[in-house]
């Protein structure tokens, strides 16, 4: 069965959000683990977004502290903030478009965090892309 790119992300985002409970496993620990509760495996793009994400995630996380004003990261949820390193590693270090990467975890967020996290995760991923010239302002 071939995954959409959505159906990755929503594994990439639940490898992460694993990842954060489980800080002295290797990423490769945690992403054979999980291998068989999730149907990532045939997935190339769910795979490497994941690795990218979990390689960077101390970049990926002091671009998002500095973006969330008056926000830490101990502060936000864990489904905010595995949310938002999918989005933003996806952001920096592939080819993907910056506003489909924005739009997805928005669009995830709907569904996976509390009704709040949408708008919240959208004004970050917005503020990280003008900040690295992925988007112009007033896009």
């Amino acid at each position: 069965m071939i995954m959409t790119r959505r159906e990755s992300r929503i594994c990439v985002f639940e490898l992460l959000y694993e990842a954060d409970f489980h800080r002295n496993e290797t990423k490769e620990e945690i992403y054979e683990r999980s291998l068989g509760a999730r149907d990532c495996k045939g997935s190339d793009f769910s795979k490497s977004l994941f690795f990218i994400c979990a390689e960077n995630i101390e970049e990926i996380d002091a671009v998002i502290t500095e973006s969330a004003e008056n926000w830490k990261l101990s502060r936000m949820t864990a489904v905010t903030k595995a949310l938002l390193r999918m989005a933003v590693g996806e952001m920096l270090y592939t080819d993907v478009p910056p506003k489909a990467c924005i739009n997805e975890a928005v669009e995830i967020a709907k569904v996976y965090d509390d009704g709040k996290a949408p708008r919240f995760i959208n004004g970050i991923l917005n503020k990280i892309a003008r900040a690295k010239g992925k988007i112009a302002d007033g896009e």
